[in-house]
């Protein structure tokens, strides 16, 4: 933000500021400053900032909470199809097998076909 003491350097300082930064002079200070643009800071805007810690711990949640997510969708689809796949076989051992095919569900929503 300008002030209404400040003024453009002008030429005279050439490429003063760095990375985009804007130089400005003050009538009463003898040495230029600069405005950075975003992500940068220093004397002529030289330095880099890193992301804040603040960015990072607003991050870890999502991360955590999608991976969980993810962790917990695995688990049910793997139990399911193990309760099905368990339920097929107790059925096929205890059934007599015939010619065609026979397609039942049984209680737990597994469909099964035997010969």
């Amino acid at each position: 933000m300008r002030t209404d003491h400040e003024e453009l350097c002008g030429t005279s300082y050439g490429p003063f500021c760095l990375n985009g930064g804007i130089c400005y002079m003050i009538p009463t200070v003898s040495s230029p400053f600069c405005r950075c643009i975003e992500n940068y800071t220093g004397a002529r805007c030289e330095e880099v900032l890193l992301p804040s810690l603040k960015t990072q711990i607003k991050s870890e949640p999502f991360a955590a909470f999608l991976a969980s997510v993810v962790v917990l969708g695995i688990l049910v689809i793997g139990t399911f199809y193990f309760l099905c796949r368990k339920a097929h076989i107790r059925r096929a051992s205890s059934t007599e097998r015939s010619a065609s095919l026979v397609e039942t569900t049984s209680s737990n929503g597994c469909n099964k076909i035997t010969e």
